[in-house]
């Protein structure tokens, strides 16, 4: 498969003002991760009730055409209608927030999301609270995410819930009354099979200087 590498926006301004998730997608051994995949299937999930935007991000070291495109028919496969990547020497180590935060402020300005999702572990933690930091956010971590059903007049909504072990806690944060958006590190699960179609096209973002 062939994939359309560009650079900067192609998408008019309308796009970044509709409802989005961002997607942080962890990348082992030149393929996305099994709790990557599982939190991509969970933005999808909520994206189709929400009518929003699923931008995977991808922060990647150096890499080729061949596995970019490679990449690009997993992410897409996985449920993301947008992927977001960017390849620079800076983010070829370990997730931090001195090297990976700059470019998730920068996408967070960009597209203003609802939800900014990553997988449960320590990468999740460093990048997400700061993350939420810096865009007024709330940071959930250990989360799991329901809809809850239309009740009368009241539409359905998205909630995020904290979890310990396996037990939901009661309390959960409603999406569309908390007034700000939501960071958030989901914990493992099983992923459906496959989601969307694979990618054809990624937007390849500079490294924020």
């Amino acid at each position: 498969m062939l994939v359309a590498l560009y650079h900067g926006p192609r998408y008019n301004g309308r796009l970044a003002r509709m409802a989005s998730i961002v997607a942080y997608t962890e990348i082992r051994q030149a393929s996305i991760t099994a709790a990557s995949r599982f939190v991509l299937a969970e933005a999808r999930r909520i994206a189709d009730d929400l009518g929003a935007t699923v931008y995977a991000l991808l922060a990647l070291g150096p890499t080729t055409p061949e596995g970019l495109a490679a990449l690009a028919g997993e992410v897409g496969i996985a449920g993301a209608d947008r992927i977001l990547c960017c390849t620079d020497e800076a983010l070829a180590g370990p997730s931090s927030d001195a090297t990976h935060g700059p470019l998730l402020a920068s996408v967070a300005e960009r597209l203003r999301p609802a939800l900014v999702l990553f997988p449960e572990g320590e990468a999740g933690l460093a990048l997400g609270r700061s993350l939420a930091d810096r865009m007024g956010a709330a940071f959930l971590p250990c989360s799991a995410l329901e809809i809850q059903a239309a009740i009368g007049l009241e539409p359905a909504q998205v909630l995020v819930r904290r979890q310990e072990g396996d037990h939901l806690l009661p309390h959960a944060v409603s999406l569309r009354e908390i007034g700000r958006p939501v960071v958030a590190t989901l914990l493992g699960g099983t992923a459906p099979p496959a989601l969307g179609e694979p990618a054809s096209e990624m937007e390849m973002l500079s490294y924020p200087v």
